[in-house]
């Protein structure tokens, strides 16, 4: 069985089908309203992996925060899905999506930038199973409070964005590539199952777009 992934809460977003035997993935740039090719990119995928709709048990989505509009395009068509096809579904939070993977293998402390508009980045700390709450900061704020450590790997969008400005005035932080600051479906996909198997679906009635006041 399979878990179905939604990603569409940044600038890259996707679908992908995941097991623990088994990845297809595909990912493309979600501009403004171009969150309606999320349906035919899960046709095209389910048609590349040759998986039907009784193979898939799961479905995950991203739930932010990121884009406004991006975000509730993916989850309106999660919870569509999850309706009509009788699914249960697992939400995600961009900070884990885009921290997890990195966490595993880096020895010092990981930073999530998300840009969110103009000046301001969403900012989380994570670790290797736990990312904690988002704080919504100018640039400036957020680069004070990562000079505060050593070791900081910082990833994101927000990274992506100011990369420029955090090389010229904190060269002790370490920039991931910018591959590795787009969440991942395939990644979302195997945080969704892992939490599936922890805690269950959530209600569908209270699932929300994660926004960050």
């Amino acid at each position: 069985m399979y878990t179905l992934a939604i990603e569409s809460a940044g600038p890259l977003g996707g679908v992908a089908l995941w097991n623990e035997t088994e990845a297809h993935e595909i990912i493309v740039p979600l501009g403004p309203g171009r969150g309606e090719v999320l349906p035919e990119l899960i046709k095209e995928l389910m048609r590349q992996a040759k998986v039907s709709w009784e193979k898939i048990s799961l479905i995950a989505v991203d739930v932010g925060p990121g884009s406004f509009t991006g975000l509730r395009v993916g989850l309106s068509l999660a919870k569509a899905l999850a309706q009509v096809r009788g699914l249960p579904v697992v939400p995600v939070r961009q900070t884990e999506a885009v921290g997890f993977p990195l966490a595993r293998f880096w020895p010092g402390r990981v930073c999530v930038w998300i840009h969110d508009r103009r000046d301001y980045v969403y900012m989380g700390w994570v670790e290797e199973e736990r990312a904690g709450t988002e704080l919504v900061l100018t640039f400036s704020e957020a680069l004070g409070r990562v000079r505060e450590h050593t070791g900081v790997l910082l990833a994101g969008t927000g990274a992506v964005r100011f990369a420029q400005e955090i090389k010229a005035q904190a060269e002790q932080i370490v920039l991931a590539p910018e591959t590795f600051s787009h969440p991942r479906p395939l990644v979302v996909a195997q945080i969704g199952y892992a939490r599936y198997t922890r805690e269950g679906p959530v209600d569908l009635l209270k699932l929300e777009p994660h926004y960050v006041q």
